[in-house]
């Protein structure tokens, strides 16, 4: 199904090789190592600051500066991102059965900054695509319902993720978005998002609480996208408030439609959220953290659970929580432990499938001295499911015994992220299966497995 995609992502690929190409004479042009082209003009950015990006690049990129390409392309305001997440994962005990699946997605992204491109303050333009392919270590053998490849997001198959224009205001204190993207975001946060998520391989923590999309199904988690709209105020460093809708197509998700249904079929979706931040602004000495509270409503009429009648409370709150516990090094060192927790609520148990959700951990950033890039993660994550659909999971065992009733699912994970070089990351880990797909007649599974990420 990936061959009717290929082509707008070998566009992607090759607009940016061209781009790339056109770069490094730029690159070499002002260097002075090729005297027969002329220079019109020196760049806009000092030495110091150039130098500053270069050595971002190197230092969080596979593939580092592109011998000088990579900052040449900056300079004009263009920002490639490849990104490669695979995951081999097998459970030698447990689950409906044992296996062992390599499950992936290569991301390719573009951005384009309108300062340093147009001289226009404040606007970015992102265009990005994904493939994801392999096999699924969570449907195809386990069969529980948070999955356990963090690449597991999304069916196989190519699609289009994000097509957007971002538009900041006064010094940044509004941000306006609007286009196709998610309510999650594969580089950054939207909502519901924190740092401490993206240490985990379980999609019930990376990268935002699994309940939310569980409970409000469309194409709203990346890579799925969709039109939105959203609009985000920050009056004060320590505060910002954000709300966004969008289009809950159904069939926007499928995999046949390679994020290319641009049609709006509905229903809404309304996200709105509050965030604070402490100890965040240059000079505080305490300990940073952020506390956000949300909430989510999704528009139309779905079935009841066991019923013939239809119902529209398909809405919940959240709740997501980090904090530094204690540093490991000096104020501006990065190297710490944290802590964070996730809630989230959907009181509407004849819609909503999973009621209740919460997720918690500790992780560590550089927990020794000689690795600072390294960080160990260790988290649990629950989700009861709806007493409703509990009834009418029952009253069809009357007639089918094979049909799980489904009372809650547990993860719990252990993982440890190895930096090999920058831009290369692999992260063994573990996660413990507690009913796999919500049933206590399933053996719980032991999951074992690398998650690879590459960032080019």
């Amino acid at each position: 199904m990936v061959a009717p995609f290929v082509a707008p992502s070998v566009a992607l690929t090759g607009c940016v090789a061209s781009l790339m190409c056109d770069a490094a004479v730029y690159a070499q042009d002002a260097t002075g190592s090729s005297p027969a082209v002329a220079v019109d003009a020196p760049s806009r950015y000092t030495a110091a600051e150039i130098d500053a990006v270069r050595k971002n690049f190197e230092s969080n990129y596979l593939l580092g500066d592109w011998g000088g390409a990579r900052t040449a392309l900056w300079e004009m305001g263009i920002d490639p991102q490849f990104l490669l997440i695979t995951d081999p994962y097998g459970n030698p005990t447990g689950g409906k059965k044992q296996g062992f699946a390599t499950y992936s997605m290569f991301c390719a992204d573009l951005g384009i900054d309108t300062e340093r491109a147009f001289a226009l303050p404040g606007g970015e333009f992102d265009v990005g695509f994904s493939v994801n392919f392999g096999t699924q270590l969570t449907q195809d053998y386990v069969g529980n319902v948070f999955p356990i490849q963090s690449s597991d997001v999304a069916p196989e198959g190519a699609r289009l993720t994000n097509l957007s224009y971002t538009q900041a205001f006064f010094g940044e204190k509004l941000s306006i978005r609007g286009g196709r993207f998610s309510l999650d975001a594969l580089y950054g946060e939207e909502f519901a998002g924190s740092e401490y998520f993206r240490a985990f391989t379980s999609v019930a923590f990376n990268a935002i609480p699994f309940a939310i999309f569980y409970n409000a199904p469309g194409p709203f988690g990346y890579p799925a996208t969709t039109w939105g709209a959203r609009v985000k105020v920050e009056p004060a460093d320590e505060f910002y408030v954000m709300g966004a809708i969008y289009d809950g197509n159904p069939t926007a998700a499928l995999a046949d439609e390679h994020g290319l249904d641009f049609s709006f079929e509905g229903p809404p979706l309304g996200v709105g959220e509050v965030g604070f931040r402490f100890n965040q602004k240059e000079g505080d000495a305490g300990l940073p953290g952020n506390l956000k509270f949300g909430g989510y409503v999704l528009g139309g009429e779905v079935e009841e659970f066991g019923s013939t009648d239809e119902g529209s409370g398909r809405y919940g709150f959240y709740v997501v929580g980090d904090q530094m516990l204690v540093r490991f090094g000096g104020a501006s060192d990065e190297r710490h432990l944290g802590i964070f927790g996730s809630i989230v609520v959907a009181p509407d148990q004849e819609v909503s499938a999973m009621p209740y959700f919460f997720s918690t951990g500790l992780v560590a950033y550089g927990p020794f001295e000689s690795r600072p890039k390294d960080f160990l993660s260790l988290g649990v994550a629950y989700g009861a499911f709806s007493s409703d659909l509990r009834s009418a999971q029952r009253e069809e065992q009357l007639t089918d015994p094979t049909v799980d009733v489904q009372l809650f699912e547990m993860t719990l994970e252990a993982s440890y992220g190895i930096q090999v070089r920058p831009g290369l990351m692999l992260q063994p880990g573990m996660q413990l299966i507690v009913n796999p797909g919500g049933s206590p007649d399933v053996d719980p599974a032991l999951a074992l497995g690398v998650n690879a990420v590459m960032s080019f």
